[in-house]
């Protein structure tokens, strides 16, 4: 089976999650994927994650974002070093980089300085606020750009409380998705015309765009929808309910229609189909405050395997909240190959795979992450470099 990226060259300048989680994406689809670090590496190497007293673990933080790319360190801020990084994107396909425009300019990285180079190269930026408006140098991460500026921690927690914080690197991740699909649109563009592209992904925006069902009302109406309220949802068959046992179900219809009467008789309320007040969507919403509380009240009298088969036995469309443990023996994530096992200077760790598939494709988690500057010797040789320039660059601290 071949690669999807087989052939195609990323040079990549970023760090942290964003940009590195669209890098590791595309060294799964086969892709090269050198990676531009400072002497020493990226700040993410430096994360401490073994406690003292105890053997060293991997840097799991480092290695799911860095797993399959080769290394090269570069001072970018040292004479030679621009053009150094230049002679490597003669050769490349995409430069990924999360550099705000001023760094990018002040290096010779913008996009019409690359391209004045290499015509053909896509240029990919993954910023927080994009590279052009009034806050294009702002500084980033996902909670501020993605989840707070966006909207999305707006209309997320119970009504009345105190917003909730997201897990760590949820926009990160999207927004990774967000610039692979961005990169294949951009390659695909350049088979077709010959010339290179400039893609621009940024948190705020892809959080807009995972919350664009609100949104596309808010443009309509300008009107900040309410918070879910699970004690008086505007639907009960959009609600969680626990069980017996502290487990929580969550059953999700947007359609009440076959599927009020299916709940109606798993949780033995056969009275509430046949009221007048509940036999239309409008009727129950005028009164789902006290069928939330019937329908809890049901839910406690038995455990979780109780509702599991109960529920699937009236053909209603439920999922159980999941924790993380559970989720990885999930026999259903294993048959969709959701976890790779890679070998590591550590060990054999289990890290997440790619997140999608294709039938005849080679497509897999190709391998640790490097060591810093672990290629940076093979790369400049590859890019044309002589062993006295490398040596020369070496000298004047270029290469750390």
């Amino acid at each position: 089976m071949a690669a999807p990226l087989q052939g195609i060259t990323v040079v990549e300048a970023a760090n942290y999650v964003a940009g590195p989680s669209a890098g590791a994406l595309m060294a799964d689809l086969g892709a090269d994927v050198i990676k531009l670090e400072p002497p020493g590496g990226e700040v993410m190497r430096g994360v401490q994650l073994t406690p003292e007293g105890q053997p060293e673990r991997p840097n799991y933080l480092f290695e799911l974002e860095n797993r399959g790319k080769r290394s090269v360190t570069v001072a970018l801020d040292q004479p030679g070093a621009a053009e150094m990084v230049h002679q490597i994107l003669a050769r490349a396909d995409v430069f990924l980089t999360n550099m705000y425009g001023s760094r990018l300019r002040k290096y010779g990285l913008a996009p019409e300085d690359v391209h004045a180079r290499n015509p053909h190269i896509i240029h990919v930026s993954v910023t927080g606020y994009g590279i052009h408006g009034p806050e294009a140098d702002r500084p980033a991460f996902d909670f501020a750009a993605f989840w707070a500026r966006s909207g999305i921690m707006g209309v997320i927690g119970h009504p009345g409380q105190p917003p909730v914080l997201s897990r760590i690197a949820q926009g990160d991740h999207t927004t990774g998705l967000n610039a692979l699909a961005a990169t294949l649109a951009a390659l695909r563009l350049r088979d077709l015309t010959g010339q290179g592209q400039v893609v621009e992904v940024a948190l705020q925006q892809t959080g807009v765009y995972t919350i664009a069902t609100d949104m596309a009302r808010a443009l309509i109406d300008r009107r900040q929808p309410a918070r879910m309220d699970r004690d008086a949802p505007p639907n009960p068959l959009f609600n969680c309910y626990e069980a017996s046992d502290g487990r929580w179900i969550m059953l999700v219809h947007m359609t009440p229609d076959p599927y009020w009467p299916r709940l109606c008789r798993a949780i033995g309320r056969a009275d509430w189909e046949t009221d007048p007040a509940y036999t239309t969507m409008k009727g129950r919403a005028a009164d789902c405050a006290a069928l939330a509380r019937g329908i809890t009240k049901v839910f406690h009298r038995h455990d979780s395997a109780h509702w599991a088969k109960t529920l699937d036995a009236h053909g209603l469309i439920w999922a159980p909240m999941a924790e993380l443990p559970e989720v990885i023996d999930d026999p259903q994530l294993r048959a969709m190959n959701a976890f790779q096992v890679i070998d590591h200077p550590l060990g054999q760790i289990e890290t997440v795979g790619t997140p999608f598939y294709i039938r005849e494709a080679d497509i897999r988690v190709r391998g640790a992450s490097p060591s810093a500057g672990e290629h940076t010797h093979a790369v400049l040789t590859a890019a044309g470099l002589s062993e006295e320039r490398i040596a020369e660059l070496a000298a004047a601290g270029v290469l750390g």
